[in-house]
């Protein structure tokens, strides 16, 4: 089965609350089993709706504070202020389920290892296989989340203004009340939209094939695995691990719960150094480029520059180029940079065409791709796990 053959079955909307999701996790294992590559599958607990519920609590708590502005109650409004971010950070940075876990399903990671005696180090290669459909695209939904720190700002001055006006009569006044009660009614059209960003795809008829994001990475690590097991690329001493993901698009579940049971928890090892590489719009037109830096909404993380140079000497022996950059995305990488471990996300740029534009919708189709990027990919990444039996 080729490149093609592949992707045609895989780049089909596969939301997370589907049906057609967990079909695709079981299409990954069978192509790996066609191939006689081993693998494990991981189970976790996947809430699929998780941003559709954060953007909808935070919408009614907007509500909710209007009231009490409305009311002149400045501490229930300050509670609620405080309560908006309380559960973004919590959802979104810390992964302790709020409001998320009102509905829940099995997800599932498929994991390929290849062993080598007297390792010396672990190679990860990651790649998510969901796909998400978003009422607005990145470059869109950005233009709206960057206010997200200012609303937060202004619901904490709005309860700060109550509590003055009870001792100071002067403040009392019908244009002080006026441009409050103003202010309170933007933050709830604000939340309004960060609430359709969050959730608007239920009320879209059209979804995204995701063929770039992230198809293209499923089929470029698929192919990798066959190189490997057909001893088409010498390991060295280095054990790889490819990882394929569910539940990226809702919060970076399914990397969270393999870093967690992996690295973290009781039972977590990490017995060799390990170095993660994971991809992210693979095989589109344009150079390769990497993430300087990941997260979610407070904290970015710093990319592994010496992961960088190895990439860059890999990309440079295969296409003749090196590496452009993105300043910060969001990818399952951060789960991993969270836990100390190296990590680097790489791509294709999109140029010339939509570039980082036009994905969570139908635009991310297979007029997208990029055969030759995508065998090009493959060759980077095998010459990349072949520089480390040069060192």
């Amino acid at each position: 089965m080729d490149h093609l053959a592949i992707l045609n079955r895989i780049a089909v909307p596969r939301p997370n609350y589907s049906e057609v999701v967990d079909q695709t996790a079981r299409t990954i294992q069978e192509i790996l089993s066609s191939w006689g590559v081993p693998f494990a599958v991981q189970e976790f607990t996947l809430r699929p709706y998780m941003s559709p519920l954060i953007g909808l609590s935070c919408l009614i708590l907007a509500v909710l504070f209007f009231l009490c502005i409305w009311k002149k109650k400045p501490v229930p409004a300050l509670i609620i202020a405080l309560a908006i971010p309380t559960v973004l950070i919590v959802e979104f940075e810390m992964f302790i389920p709020l409001v998320s876990s009102l509905i829940q399903k099995t997800g599932h990671n498929v994991i390929v290892n290849f062993t080598v005696p007297n390792a010396a180090r672990e190679l990860f290669f990651c790649a998510h296989y969901d796909s998400k459909t978003d009422f607005w695209d990145h470059i869109q939904r950005g233009l709206i989340y960057r206010w997200i720190p200012v609303a937060l700002v202004l619901a904490l001055i709005l309860p700060g203004w109550l509590l003055l006006v009870k001792k100071f009569k002067a403040l009392d006044r019908s244009l002080y009340r006026a441009i409050a009660l103003i202010s309170a009614g933007a933050l709830v059209i604000f939340w309004g939209l960060v609430a359709l960003g969050f959730g608007g795809f239920l009320f879209l008829s059209k979804e995204s094939p995701g063929a770039v994001d992230n198809a293209t990475a499923v089929v470029t690590l698929l192919n990798l695995s066959k190189d490997i097991r057909e001893g088409k690329v010498r390991l060295g001493n280095s054990n790889v691990t490819i990882l394929f993901t569910g539940g990226e698009e809702v919060g970076l579940q399914g990397a969270d719960r393999y870093v967690q049971d992996r690295f973290l928890g009781k039972s977590g090892t990490k017995t060799l150094p390990a170095y993660v590489v994971n991809l992210e719009l693979v095989a589109q037109n344009g150079n390769m480029f990497y993430g300087k830096k990941d997260g979610i909404f407070v904290k970015y993380y710093t990319c592994d520059t010496a992961l960088v140079e190895r990439l860059h000497k890999a990309c440079k022996t295969v296409s003749g180029s090196e590496m452009g950059t993105l300043d910060r995305l969001t990818s399952d990488g951060q789960r991993f940079m969270v836990a100390g471990i190296p990590t680097v996300t790489i791509g294709h740029s999109g140029l010339p065409g939509l570039g980082f534009a036009g994905f969570h919708s139908e635009n991310d189709n297979m007029a997208r791709v990029n055969l030759d990027n995508l065998k090009r990919m493959v060759k980077t990444l095998e010459t990349y796990i072949e520089g480390y039996e040069k060192d």
